[in-house]
């Protein structure tokens, strides 16, 4: 919700309930989370969802991609931030990537790790790095693409706000089978609309 008057107290207010809820909190990336975040990125059953194929990665490498989309050097490189608990127990870590300038868009990519899967916490990071990206950042598009059948994004997708937009058929192969590739994405239009 934009704000008419602004002043030290509505900027306060505005920063700090932008990167933190009552549940969670959205901060950079530190050196010591990289071998939590690897671990949990390199899960066999975290690759099933994400990846085109259940195949860990170096670590460095890993590491390298959570330090690269975490940058944070301002809109244009995208961001990307660690997800906590408010006693800052490492629970995951949300990017918005892949930042193009003309269109203002970005794509979204988010990992809740370890026991935290299916507890809200998924949604709740979406929700709030949504809004970072339409408040802060001036996005008009957010996009993002899922597999069909890892129905537990989907609904977190959904509650987000974000609609499917169209399907890449049989675009990954698992468990010999093929599988479809949900294309998702949400406008700025969209967001303000049900969200004012």
């Amino acid at each position: 919700m934009a704000r008419n008057i602004w002043n030290t107290e509505n900027a306060q207010d505005y920063g700090i309930n932008l990167l933190i809820s009552e549940h969670i909190r959205l901060r950079e990336l530190q050196e010591e989370d990289l071998p939590v975040l690897t671990q949990w990125w390199n899960s066999p059953e975290f690759m099933a969802l994400q990846g085109s194929l259940v195949l860990p990665h170096p670590g460095a490498e890993a590491a390298e991609l959570f330090r690269g989309r975490s940058l944070n050097r301002g809109t244009t490189d995208g961001v990307g931030l660690c997800i906590t608990l408010p006693d800052d127990t490492l629970i995951g870590h949300t990017a918005l990537y892949n930042y193009h300038a003309p269109a203002r868009s970005a794509e979204l990519m988010i990992m809740i790790g370890g026991s935290n899967v299916g507890q809200g916490y998924g949604t709740m990071a979406t929700k709030m790095i949504v809004d970072f990206g339409f408040r802060e950042m001036g996005l008009n598009r957010i996009g993002l693409s899922i597999w069909a059948y890892n129905e537990r994004a989907l609904r977190t997708f959904t509650r987000a706000g974000f609609r499917e937009e169209g399907r890449e058929r049989q675009a990954g192969f698992h468990d010999g089978a093929f599988h479809d590739r949900i294309i998702m994405g949400l406008l700025a239009s969209e967001y303000f609309g049900t969200s004012a």
